[in-house]
């Protein structure tokens, strides 16, 4: 068996062993949902149990009260019988005002260990969304194909490593952020669904088009999540040259920040490869939102030029500005890949990123291409 026909092997062995774990998590999470509504049926009736026990026991304390004012007036009229009479409907509404007080607190700890149960059962529903989740973004990177000639391989002196590099910490951050944005929201909405046709069933109208009102925020704001995501995967307009991409990128962050975002592009063919297209706009695109995001800048500036022999671009701000020898140090320890990611995403298309920046000073990256390299 040649080692293709291993890996393809090994492959499908994980492929199956990730599928028949994601079935055994939707099974356990239909169970955990019906669970869930069981637990809320059964809050819903202790607490209107509850409800019905407190309106009870208040009233029995107030005949109980005035069982007191009647024993008492009673007592002074010296007539024995009448007083007789006066103490037993107190003390019989002294027990059944016990009886109802402890029927209450009963009800209190059932309800209460009720919500326990539900928040437990809720972030077991959680985790499992998530776990499942994580596992289909494997499977899906796994079995991932890339079709277009130009991303499939460098077309000049790309640094491999870098691009596997690269590939891999994309890959975690994307599961990573699809985690915990869009999908926990779909997982939250799917729980509000469940909550309005329990409402539904019970006839409350008015709680019915309360959660849907909710589920439907939470769909409209996983959504835009995702459409965010789509926009930082596929940039919209750079097959057609870095100038439509560039144009909604400044339209886009600086009408989400406030920023004065402006762009320009000298000499650009609009022939590059796509593969030199795309890393060059990441680039940016990592650059600028570090500006807005990390140097609170208000303003940035954007510049690609190109001659035959070499592309260029820079990005400048004028925000807080930071140690770089620091940050890129710290990169490996903490999360923050973002300056590693633009490095290498140069070293892929054999360019050179230079990262100036001082704190309080803002920050300027640079980038150069030679292009006879790239194009050989």
């Amino acid at each position: 068996m040649n080692a293709a026909a291993r890996l393809r092997e090994i492959q499908d062995k994980v492929n199956e062993s990730i599928q028949y774990s994601i079935d055994n998590l939707a099974a356990l999470m239909e169970e955990e949902r019906e669970r869930l509504f069981d637990i809320r049926t059964r809050r819903e009736a202790v607490q209107k149990e509850h409800g019905e026990v407190l309106t009870a026991s208040e009233r029995a304390e107030g005949e109980y009260r005035r069982a007191r004012q009647i024993l008492l007036g009673a007592s002074r009229s010296g007539e024995e019988s009448w007083e007789k009479e006066a103490y037993e409907r107190a003390m019989n509404l002294m027990k059944v005002r016990g009886a109802f007080e402890e029927r209450e607190k009963l009800l209190a700890a059932q309800r209460d260990e009720l919500d326990r149960e539900e928040r437990r059962t809720e972030r077991l529903l959680r985790r499992t969304g998530e776990m499942g989740n994580r596992f289909r973004v494997v499977l899906n990177l796994l079995n991932a194909n890339l079709d277009d000639e130009d991303l499939a391989a460098p077309a000049g002196p790309g640094d491999w490593g870098a691009g596997i590099r690269l590939a891999e910490r994309e890959s975690a951050s994307l599961a990573r952020d699809l985690h915990d944005g869009p999908i926990q929201k779909f997982s939250a909405a799917g729980l509000m669904i469940d909550l309005a046709g329990e409402y539904l069933s019970r006839g409350d109208f008015e709680r019915t088009r309360a959660e849907l009102a909710r589920t439907r925020n939470q769909i409209t704001d996983a959504m835009d999540e995702f459409r965010s995501f789509l926009f930082q995967l596929n940039p919209a307009g750079l097959k057609d040259g870095f100038e439509p991409a560039l144009r909604r990128l400044a339209s886009r962050l600086g009408a989400i920040s406030g920023a004065d975002i402006k762009f320009s592009v000298e000499g650009c063919a609009g022939d590059e490869p796509m593969l030199l297209r795309v890393s060059v706009y990441k680039i940016i695109q990592e650059a600028a939102i570090n500006s807005i995001k990390n140097g609170a800048a208000r303003r940035v500036r954007i510049l690609i030029s190109a001659t035959p022999e070499m592309l260029r671009a820079s990005i400048t701000d004028d925000g807080k500005g930071f140690d770089v020898e620091k940050t890129l140090a710290e990169a490996g320890e903490k999360s923050g890949w973002g300056l590693l990611n633009m490095k290498e995403r140069a070293l892929l298309v054999g360019g050179e990123l230079v990262i100036l920046s001082e704190p309080g000073r803002g920050a300027t990256v640079t980038l150069a291409v030679p292009l006879p390299v790239f194009r050989r």
